[in-house]
């Protein structure tokens, strides 16, 4: 298996495959034993689990995963009746679209090696910004400043008064 990191995996041609509801890693598995090189970034979630709430690693793209041919040239056929695999997302006729390139590299480069997305780290006094994860989720607010430890610090308005927060960069992103 290459690596996440390897030239020729980042430069391979990736198609994108819908997997069945919640079959993200048996499909991956299943695809990888098969001969194709699978790309599934993950970032960090909250879930409930047993009345309590619990970070685990997510696929970005739920119901997602990037396909590249690697040994399973020519199988493409073969991946419809793949366990967790739903479809190859494709044109008419049965000819797999591509993912422009320029955004798996991109998406790539920002993973470490187990697939984990890293969050970006260049954040700015005065930028906009949406909690993504936490009891704060989807908050949009304005960065007051960023300490020496990373930490990002805002000012949420909560029922009707101001709290200064230091939120973990990696539990934000840029409000769009």
């Amino acid at each position: 298996m290459l690596s996440l990191r390897s030239a020729q995996f980042i430069a391979a041609t990736w198609h994108l495959v819908l997997c069945k509801p919640g079959q993200n890693h048996i499909a991956c598995r299943n695809l990888r034993g098969m001969g194709f090189d699978v790309f599934m970034p993950l970032h960090m979630s909250d879930r409930r689990r047993r009345g309590r709430l619990q970070q685990e690693p997510m696929p970005v793209f739920k119901g997602y995963v990037f396909v590249s041919a690697g040994q399973g040239a020519g199988q493409w056929h073969k991946l419809r009746s793949t366990p967790g695999v739903a479809q190859l997302i494709g044109f008419a006729g049965g000819v797999p679209a591509q993912v422009p390139a320029s955004v798996v590299a991109g998406l790539m480069e920002r993973c470490d090696a187990e697939g984990l997305l890293q969050p970006d780290q260049d954040f700015a006094r005065g930028e906009r910004i949406r909690i993504t994860s936490g009891p704060f989720t989807d908050f949009v607010t304005t960065i007051e400043h960023v300490d020496a430890e990373s930490r990002v610090h805002v000012l949420l308005d909560l029922l009707g008064s101001k709290a200064r927060v230091a939120i973990d960069p990696a539990r934000i992103a840029r409000a769009i």
